[in-house]
């Protein structure tokens, strides 16, 4: 782990592929600017606040806007050390983090910077330790944050196949970070599918409920009635009519 206090005029720097291709920097380096910047990605650009904490990953391409280098602090950090406390490290690129986590982090390297020449050969270990426990803390929020909004944008479209571009690009991650969320839950399709039987089983336990079965499996995307009944039956043991019947008897 390596903390710079970078004062200098105006800079862009940028990581194309070829120049990713060429040197092979990999890790991820923490930007925090007394001035407000954009950084563009592969998949938008956006806006950083003067005082937010922003993360790039060196393997991926980025370009940040000219702004003044007046103390910037940068913190680069390997990606191994990275890997040890959070296994999705690789949706971290592009990461903004504002709030109270945001500034709980700015504010650790901030103190980083100004007691650096207290610190021990000694101390150093322990201390870039509990630093990478607390970026992993305040970056968790956000990754968590995408995930569930993710997950709320794809029970919201559940009769139609998941638009994985447009949720990309509402979340601002790349599709691989997407699909990385998404691995807990066996991928984006596997979620979809769990969702949509999810709600065809509340609509059949809903007493009050005055669709048809196959009106129901029209509004979840299922194309037929034999697609509903295998894939239901499948997960819950019964077809769906006969799932009713028993709710309605019980």
């Amino acid at each position: 782990m390596a903390l710079r206090v970078m004062s200098a005029a105006p800079q862009g720097p940028a990581r194309s592929r070829s120049r990713i291709r060429r040197d092979g920097q990999d890790g991820f380096v923490l930007h925090l600017s007394r001035h407000a910047y954009s950084v563009e990605t592969e998949r938008g650009v956006a806006e950083v606040p003067a005082g937010a904490v922003s993360l790039n990953d060196l393997s991926q391409p980025y370009r940040r806007s000219r702004v003044p280098e007046t103390d910037s602090l940068i913190l680069a950090v390997p990606r191994a050390s990275i890997a040890t406390v959070l296994p999705d490290e690789d949706a971290m690129h592009g990461l903004i983090l504002t709030g109270g986590a945001g500034r709980l982090l700015a504010d650790h390297i901030r103190s980083l910077a100004a007691h650096s020449g207290a610190i021990t050969a000694t101390d150093a270990a322990p201390i870039a330790q509990a630093t990478l426990h607390m970026v992993a803390a305040c970056a968790r929020p956000s990754l968590e944050g995408a995930a569930r909004t993710a997950k709320r944008l794809i029970r919201g479209q559940l009769d139609t196949p998941p638009r994985v571009d447009a949720i990309a690009r509402a979340l601002g991650i790349s599709r691989s970070q997407l699909y990385r969320l998404f691995e807990p839950e066996g991928g984006v399709a596997r979620y979809r599918a769990r969702q949509r039987l999810a709600a065809v089983r509340a609509a059949l336990d809903n007493p009050l409920e005055p669709r048809s079965m196959g009106a129901i499996g029209e509004a979840y995307g299922f194309g037929s009635g034999a697609q509903l009944s295998r894939a239901f039956r499948e997960t819950y043991g019964l077809t769906p009519r006969d799932y009713r019947v028993s709710r309605s008897s019980g």
